[in-house]
């Protein structure tokens, strides 16, 4: 299992189990390793362990770390062995000689960071639909013993010959010695090795366990604590093919053999799980072992209710063979490098295998740092080495969903594309979203893309214009799924009913059959959760991403075995229709007809009232005028006034929440923007729970109001006048009195912005008063503030740049907004 399969030469300490943690270095907790933390920031792991005097004198060691997110830095009794960045990847690291001693006080300490920032890590701080940052130690951690000689990083390239007749493995190791004592005997003494060594490759068959080949045994110069590079090459005869009906498997191992006079002894030897198969591209296609092949998969995610990103060796079998019975042949392993397990698990189950660095969702200002090209050509180094021996991975993922419609994206996936091919000969590819200003796709072997949630006949039209822009490459659908409610089962009219996403993927998955590409992907085989709470599902978790054909926890749904008959190219049965009517948000309506009727009524029962609103309106400067002097309207009527305003202000916010409720673009930008995810809980819960978000929605601006008193008050502080809480308070809210002529407006906008050629209008109508409502106030504040128009709206407008720069630079310096602001404009133009 993993990257170190069992050796009789080696031995594995596992650290799995009881380990303590702290957050602050002060109060220590247990916890179970490997385990996920849904926190974000610094944690210090530690355990004790016990080493033998036999595995201390004979063996020299390293800690191996198959995922700690996202910085680790590792201790061995206080002593500082190394550092890794990349919470996805394996870390190994050499623990120095003497560091490790005899006995049960052997402490381990490990310092992991998960804190992710919008430019200087990878991956960057996580948008909507991605995943669960979490942090601590999430996959195997053991120490791995090896002999003082060893082979420490071995690379395995495959290859078949014309007419599959003949396999070849070629092999490139390094062969390392620490004090060995029969290289440092000969060494102290001044002459040649006594002794000799050889290197050789044999090939078993994984079931039958026939040796099928050796290499001939080649001998190594091998000098006291120096590395030594090693190539070797042995060939198959009649190979048997790796395929997904047939996973036929190899045992590889290599074997250094040290001769002493007549006795031979086998010093180390390192096996890997490989097999042997061909890919090939043609114009448009997939070729496997000559056969076209279209992938039929599923997008997989690193994620359970019950285990977080640290699955299982069980439950992860049981997820690909699951996958297995859908009668999928391929899996792509969403975001970022999956555990080791997982892919041995589709080589042997025979599952075609996409793997992809953490690079999503991208902005290109930060895609094109050096800073971030590093990191992220670190993370593609690691993951081909470890992993290009399997048979089932068919292709290199740079990334998915960056902004690829910027040309300096060029300089990613140029550099990317370089590196990943001088390591392997596999494909390369990246998930564009940039259907129509896409710029890098070329560039690569596959035209991947990620298809944006659309209506049937757009989703084929948006299909057909990205085969034409690229008719010479094998087009891939990344990922395309729908959302659904779990308990929902009224039938396939009700949006978000498991019966509406099976007949999605019955009528979506015809039409990419239809269209004949390469292959595609489902999203997703289960519900995931992320990082970001999503407005687009109603739901009691915000963070749950409810997609998938099966529930987070391996609940089938509908969808399952409709997509398994579908893939099994069987019938499939009628699904129920069900009576289903859309919701009301009466909630709207009623709160625009309470401002309306009792703003109403006070202008035309209460004279006074009446008298401040007509003045307001025709006479505004004398109106602040008599303000000023107190001869004007009454403390309860600007705190009715007040209140109907927040009314009508929270019933068209939320008329426009809800309107854009299920608009992923929206959510993007809402996210960009909201960065606060209590905040963003908040606007998710008053959009889908219209009275409640009213509600709050009005308490809120009722204290904002209050808010901008207290900052005219302030600035008051600069003029002479006196100016009074009062008139401090009045002077925004009979500004804003416009805003009350929109409740109408406000009560219906969701209705009205139904249809696309009003909603620009009507916003712009929202704008338009809302400007009116500030260029009130500022000559409200020039009457109480006794200045000129002049100066109050100089003043006005300077405050508004300062504070809406001092914003800007906050938001760019944490979050990248200026990037993403960017980006999110070249989404929106992608989709027209």
């Amino acid at each position: 299992m993993g990257i170190h399969l069992d050796s009789p030469k080696r031995r594995k300490i596992d650290l799995a189990g009881q380990w303590a943690y702290t957050l602050d270095e002060e109060t220590w907790h247990a916890i179970k390793i490997p385990g996920s933390i849904d926190y974000e920031g610094r944690i210090v792991f530690q355990r004790k362990i016990s080493i033998d005097d036999t595995l201390l004198s004979n063996f020299a060691f390293k800690f191996v770390g198959l995922g700690i997110n996202n910085d680790a830095e590792v201790y061995v009794n206080d002593v500082f062995v190394g550092k890794h960045t990349g919470g996805y990847t394996a870390v190994e690291l050499d623990i120095p000689e003497n560091v490790l001693q005899l006995g049960s006080e052997n402490v381990i300490k490990i310092v992991a960071t998960n804190q992710l920032s919008a430019r200087s890590t990878l991956p960057v701080r996580k948008q909507i639909w991605g995943w669960k940052n979490y942090a601590g130690i999430l996959r195997d951690v053991y120490l791995l013993a090896t002999p003082k000689l060893w082979i420490e990083a071995i690379t395995v390239g495959a290859k078949l010959g014309e007419g599959f007749q003949q396999g070849t493995f070629h092999v490139e190791a390094i062969v390392s010695n620490r004090d060995f004592e029969p290289l440092s005997r000969d060494s102290a003494q001044g002459k040649s090795t006594a002794v000799s060594f050889l290197f050789h490759l044999e090939v078993q068959e994984k079931l039958s366990e026939a040796v099928v080949a050796q290499s001939v045994p080649m001998p190594l110069n091998l000098q006291a604590n120096h590395d030594l590079e090693v190539q070797s090459s042995v060939v198959i005869s009649a190979p048997r093919l790796w395929s997904p009906e047939a996973p036929e498997m190899y045992l590889l191992r290599a074997v250094i053999t040290m001769i002493d006079g007549k006795q031979r002894a086998v010093i180390d030897q390192v096996a890997r799980n490989t097999g042997l198969r061909q890919v090939h591209i043609t114009t448009n296609s997939i070729v496997v072992n000559g056969t076209r092949r279209v992938l039929k998969g599923v997008v997989w995610h690193e994620d359970s209710p019950s285990f977080g990103g640290s699955l299982t060796y069980e439950q992860m079998e049981k997820d690909i063979a699951l996958i297995k019975t859908l009668v999928a042949n391929a899996v792509r392993f969403a975001f970022h490098p999956p555990h080791a397990y997982l892919l041995n698990l589709c080589a042997r189950y025979g599952l075609f295998a996409l793997v992809e660095v953490p690079v999503w969702n991208v902005a290109a200002d930060v895609l094109s740092g050096e800073t971030f090209q590093t990191l992220a050509e670190n993370t593609l180094r690691e993951m081909v080495q470890k992993f290009q021996a399997n048979p089932a991975l068919i292709a290199w993922g740079i990334g998915s969903d960056f902004d690829s419609a910027d040309p300096r994206a060029m300089l990613y996936v140029n550099r990317m594309t370089k590196v990943a091919k001088s390591l392997d000969s596999r494909p390369v590819y990246f998930g564009s979203r940039m259907i129509e200003n896409d710029l890098c796709t070329d560039a690569v072997d596959f035209a991947a893309v990620s298809l944006p949630k659309q209506e049937l006949k757009e989703f084929k039209q948006t299909l057909q214009e990205w085969e034409k822009k690229h008719p010479d490459k094998p087009v891939l659908v990344l990922g395309y799924g729908k959302e659904v409610e779990h308990e929902n089962r009224n039938g396939w009219s009700d949006p978000m009913s498991q019966e509406h996403q099976a007949r999605f993927f019955l009528q979506y998955y015809g039409a990419l059959k239809e269209a004949g590409i390469a292959g595609s992907f489902i999203s997703s085989f289960a519900d995931w959760r992320g990082d970001r709470p999503i407005l687009t599902v109603n739901s009691s978790d915000p963070y749950l991403h409810p997609v998938g054909l099966m529930s987070s926890a391996r609940e089938k749904r509908l969808s399952f075995e409709m997509v398994k008959g579908l893939y099994n190219e069987e019938k499939t049965t009628a699904i129920p229709v069900g009576q289903h009517r859309s919701s009301f948000p009466v909630a709207h309506v009623v709160s625009g007809l309470f401002v309306m009727i009792l703003g109403g009524y006070q202008y035309a029962y209460n004279r006074r009232f009446g008298e401040s609103v007509r003045r307001a309106f025709l006479r505004s400067y004398n109106f602040y005028a008599d303000l000023r002097d107190m001869r004007a309207a009454s403390v309860v009527h600007t705190v009715t006034l007040g209140a109907l305003i927040s009314v009508t202000f929270a019933v068209m916010i939320s008329s426009i929440l809800y309107h854009y409720r299920a608009d992923t673009l929206f959510d993007y930008t809402l996210t960009y923007f909201v960065v606060s995810d209590a905040i963003k809980e908040q606007l998710i819960f008053a959009t889908w729970n219209p009275f409640s978000g009213i509600i709050g929605g009005t308490v809120v601006f009722f204290v904002l109001f209050w808010v901008l008193a207290a900052f005219v008050k302030l600035c008051s502080l600069l003029v002479k006048a006196k100016v009074r809480w009062f008139h401090a308070y009045s002077v925004p809210v009979w500004g804003a009195l416009p805003i009350i002529f929109l409740s109408p407006v406000a009560m219906s906008l969701f209705k009205v912005m139904e249809n696309p050629l009003y909603v620009i209008p009507s916003l712009v109508l929202i704008a338009v008063f809302l400007l009116w409502a500030v260029l009130r106030v500022f000559t409200g504040i020039s009457v109480i503030f006794d200045i000129s128009p002049a100066k109050s709206y100089a003043g006005g407008i300077l405050v508004c740049v300062i504070l809406a720069g001092a914003l800007y630079l906050y938001y760019d310096s944490a979050f990248a907004i200026g990037s993403y602001v960017k980006f999110a404009v070249n989404v929106a133009r992608s989709l027209g």
